[in-house]
């Protein structure tokens, strides 16, 4: 019992020192914790037995969570810590790759030579050269992912940092949960 209760305490307090879109303790809890009902799943053919709730903090068991609310616009952006400086991303899965323009890659060390824009990609303002490259390390929440592929636009074909499958392909999960994007490494 006053493990649980230290697990519980410790998530809080882990929680609350996070950014406003990774403190929902919901994310930092197993499934494990969520209260068991006497009735059956209506998505499930068969009950399980009622057992002992014991709430497990993913920090106890190493897995990292972070959750983004829905803007107004119903998109899911959030601050991220890219290479040690901060930029705002928009979560796009239809994009293969993180994109940044030139301005952002150089404020985070990153500079590739012009012939190094080699390859056309197709945005919302139409074809334009992009350079491929690697993020040493991005972060959001308490989530981090290493070695992160790029493309570098021009700053006229891109305004914001677009955070595409690169990232999200090496989440271990990520989910809409009641207008929440809730990612799990």
């Amino acid at each position: 019992m006053l493990k649980n209760l230290f697990l519980v305490c410790c998530s809080v307090l882990a929680v609350s020192s996070l950014p406003y879109y990774a403190q929902d303790i919901s994310t930092y809890l197993s499934r494990e914790a969520a209260p068991k009902t006497a009735s059956p799943s209506p998505v499930t053919s068969h009950a399980q037995p009622a057992e002992a709730a014991k709430p497990v903090a993913h920090y106890a068991t190493g897995v990292r969570a972070a959750s983004i609310p829905m803007n107004r616009d119903g998109h899911f952006s959030a601050d991220f810590h890219i290479n040690g400086r901060y930029v705002r991303g928009l979560i796009d899965t239809g994009a293969t790759y993180v994109a940044i323009n030139r301005s952002v890659a150089q404020s985070l060390g990153v500079s590739p030579a012009n012939s190094e824009y080699k390859h056309t990609v197709r945005t919302a303002n139409g074809s334009t050269r992009a350079a491929l490259v690697s993020l040493d390390r991005m972060e959001v929440g308490s989530i981090t992912v290493r070695d992160v592929q790029a493309f570098v636009l021009d700053d006229s074909a891109l305004s914001t940092a677009l955070i595409g499958m690169s990232f999200m392909s090496k989440l271990q999960s990520y989910r809409v949960d009641n207008n929440k994007l809730e990612l799990v490494n």
